[in-house]
């Protein structure tokens, strides 16, 4: 029993499920005895989802179309700090962008009257109902954007449900399944879709509504289109089109009226403290300050004005002809408000995007190289450097750069050779000539040259370089007397003269000049009395270039030769006032500081007694060789330092600056044997050992040595008459004795009278002074 009804409860509810079925459009075909292939098609009049999705994708044009019209209405105005309110979309946009437009408040503007103020209070309160009426605008577009996205995520997962449970029932055909189960599956898939579609119905037909009250409130000139909305979604799409285009010609003629917003702005907030018109005019100020002193929206409150209120229309005109008065005011009144306004509106432009010009590569590697100097990578910038001068030789600045980095690198070092470098680069660069703009750099290259050439001796070649100055700058007296100072050095006094000669021709006031031309006649002419003046009025000058010690030692020296000896005392008092001397009567120039000093000192205070005594000891064979010698002429010379007075003073030398001269070592070889083995006084770089012979009636000017680092010793060889010749060092005074040694600091004032009638001879040994180590004994120049 029970399986005969089981079977037949199984027909009735297939045949009641087929029956629903067929009134939803199932077709059911059969694939085989219990095999069945169901196909659902489903029709509704409200177009299911898909309506839907024509409603979302019909919104999402117009957004975009409104930004589009945002961007071409700003496009080309960038540099423009232009507020979101001042577009006429800027309501679509309220609530999603917090702006601030705190710049208003910094502009220093004049206080209006009491009668404006109340004007702006009331059209701040319009400003601010206007405002009230577009918050809600957009919550509820927002709220419209919401719900079209959730009927969408909604149907889709419907969708997808039926799609897999076809498949199921596709995959499971073969299986037993219960008419129950089958009944209850097919129920709510109904169902689904059935809600589905009116949920997206509903949803459809809201958002609708919202948008076409939308439209309604911005555009009520066209409001018998509303119903077109309703039945065709693409018609309020190019309504909104044209109704945004012609809103954006109205636009740019109100641009076009009024070309500077701010500028008007400005002058209005300053109207009623300026103007003193009658009472119209008062109220056209007043008009204008309530469409100028709104928020950033005033193109848009203005179109709303002429849309809706009708009876507005002439104060706006008023507006817009007090806008041309005020800008004629404004060209009498300082524009520093309207300047400051527009400064906060406009942003400084950044960096253009023009693309910046290609460094030169030259520049790049010079660049590169100071770089590294400048960290002291020497290693490194001498390789750039020298890349430089191979790849652009026929850049000058290359060889600049390269010769002031040699120059850093030979006083690094301590290496001539990388001074001779140097000075070759210099001499590179100067080569260059005319091609070099810069007559700084070029001067400035050829003094480093000049004073490279000078420490190293090779004045002959400062020489010339002195001369490419001159020809380059001829009006720069400074240079001349540059030259005349490398020739001085030199001892060259004929060219001395010379250039001081002509410098004075030219500037005859100059002070370096005229103490060139003082020296000259000093030393060359030994012309005292004419040379005085010329270094009197140099030294005392005081002017760059005369202020040296030896000027000063010249000037004392010239005054003691013209019997001014108080006058010459206290020219070295200055002198050593001003740090040149050590003290009135020591008075060398190359001096090593902290060394003892004494005009007199005994054999074994220097530490060199064993030497000195041995010398004593063979003072008769010494004086024999020297005898010799002075009895054959032409051997001895005459004292070169110009130092007499009158009588005859000559010398033969045997060591000179630390060496031996060998061809008059061969003719005194006895002296010389013994010498070697005082290492201290033959190898003395700062001093000699000679034979000196002063013949009688002579006298030599009071003069100091030229350093002191030495000391110097006599021993007497030949002195017949003692009691008629003295040697003054300082204030005491000695005389000589044959056979007898004694030794004095000659960097003191010494002065030497010979009043007998037989030569007196004697020889002269300088000797390290005992202080000095041997490594500043070797780190010492000659002299």
């Amino acid at each position: 029993m029970s399986g005969d009804v089981q079977p037949r409860k199984r027909k009735d509810k297939r045949r009641k499920r087929d029956d629903d079925e067929s009134s939803h459009g199932v077709h059911i075909t059969k694939m085989g005895n219990d095999d069945l292939h169901l196909h659902v098609h489903h029709d509704h009049g409200t177009g299911g989802h898909w309506c839907a999705k024509i409603i979302f994708f019909a919104l999402m044009a117009v957004l975009l179309s409104l930004v589009g019209l945002i961007i071409m209405e700003n496009r080309g105005l960038e540099d423009l700090d232009t507020p979101l309110s001042e577009s006429r979309f800027s309501k679509v946009f309220d609530g999603w962008v917090d702006e601030h437009r705190d710049e208003h408040d910094g502009h220093d503007v004049q206080e209006p009257s009491g009668e404006a103020l109340d004007d702006h209070d009331e059209h701040d309160d319009h400003d601010d109902h206007e405002e009230e009426e577009e918050e809600p605008l957009s919550e509820e577009l927002e709220e419209e954007l919401e719900e079209e996205e959730q009927p969408t995520e909604e149907d889709e997962p419907a969708t997808d449900d039926e799609d897999e449970e076809d498949e199921d029932e596709e995959n499971n055909a073969g299986e037993n399944i219960t008419a129950e189960d089958a009944e209850e599956e097919d129920n709510d898939d109904d169902g689904t879709v059935e809600a589905t579609v009116e949920a997206t119905t509903e949803a459809t037909t809201e958002a609708t509504g919202e948008y076409e009250a939308e439209e309604d409130e911005d555009d009520e000139d066209e409001a018998a289109a509303d119903d077109d909305v309703v039945e065709s979604t693409e018609a309020p799409l190019s309504k909104a089109e044209e109704q945004e285009d012609d809103d954006e010609d109205e636009e740019e003629q109100e641009v076009e009226e009024s070309v500077e917003p701010p500028r008007s702005q400005s002058a209005a907030q300053s109207a009623p403290a300026t103007y003193t018109n009658d009472d119209d005019d008062d109220d056209d100020d007043q008009d204008k300050n309530d469409a100028d002193d709104g928020d950033d929206d005033e193109f848009e409150s203005l179109d709303q004005q002429f849309e809706n209120d009708p009876e507005d229309t002439e104060p706006a005109k008023a507006v817009a002809s007090e806008e041309q008065d005020q800008d004629q005011a404004d060209e009498e009144e300082p524009k520093e408000e309207g300047s400051s306004w527009l400064a906060s509106q406009i942003k400084p432009k950044e960096a253009a995007a023009v693309p910046a010009e290609k460094d030169d590569p030259f520049e790049q590697e010079l660049r590169k190289a100071n770089e590294e100097m400048i960290r002291e990578n020497y290693a490194q910038a001498l390789r750039s450097f020298n890349t430089l001068t191979t790849n652009f030789a026929h850049e000058p600045s290359a060889h600049l750069g390269r010769a002031r980095l040699l120059e850093l690198l030979a006083k690094k070092e301590r290496s001539n050779q990388r001074l001779w470098e140097a000075i070759d680069a210099y001499k590179r660069y100067l080569a260059f000539g005319e091609l070099i703009a810069s007559n700084l750099e070029f001067k400035n290259a050829g003094e480093s040259c000049i004073e490279n050439l000078r420490f190293l001796g090779h004045h002959r070649q400062a020489t010339t370089i002195h001369e490419l100055l001159i020809k380059r700058l001829p009006e720069d007296p400074r240079l001349r007397n540059q030259l005349s100072l490398t020739y001085l050095m030199v001892n060259n006094l004929q060219q001395v003269e010379k250039v001081a000669v002509e410098t004075l021709k030219l500037w005859p006031t100059n002070a370096v000049a005229q103490l060139h031309y003082g020296l000259a006649l000093r030393q060359f002419h030994a012309d005292y009395a004419k040379a005085l003046p010329y270094l009197k009025y140099a030294v005392e000058s005081e002017e760059e270039g005369t202020q040296e010690a030896f000027f000063y030692l010249s000037l004392g020296e010239t005054m003691q030769r013209l019997s001014m000896k108080s006058e010459a005392l206290e020219v070295y008092s200055k002198g050593v006032a001003k740090g040149f001397f050590a003290s009135l009567y020591q008075r060398s120039l190359y001096n090593e500081p902290r060394l003892r000093a004494q005009p007199f000192w005994q054999p074994k205070e220097t530490g060199y007694e064993r030497q000195l005594e041995k010398l004593a000891l063979n003072w008769r064979a010494i004086r024999d060789e020297g005898l010799a010698l002075l009895g054959r002429s032409g051997f001895f010379e005459d004292e070169a330092e110009l130092l007499r007075d009158k009588g005859v003073w000559q010398q033969y030398e045997l060591y000179a600056q630390g060496r031996r001269v060998k061809d008059n070592c061969r003719r005194a070889p006895i002296t010389c044997s013994l010498l070697e083995e005082f290492p201290e006084s033959a190898g003395c770089r700062r001093g000699q050992v000679k034979f000196s012979v002063m013949q009688a009636k002579t006298h030599v000017w009071p003069h100091c040595g030229p350093t002191n680092c030495r000391l110097r010793a006599h021993l007497t060889l030949a002195a017949p008459e003692p009691e008629k010749t003295s040697l003054r060092v300082a204030e005491q005074e000695r005389t000589w004795r044959e056979g007898e040694l004694f030794i004095f600091d000659d960097s003191f004032e010494h002065e030497v009278w010979h009043n007998g009638s037989q030569p007196r001879l004697v020889l002269i040994l300088d000797m390290w002074h005992p202080q000095l180590s041997a490594a500043k004994r070797r780190s010492l120049t000659p002299i």
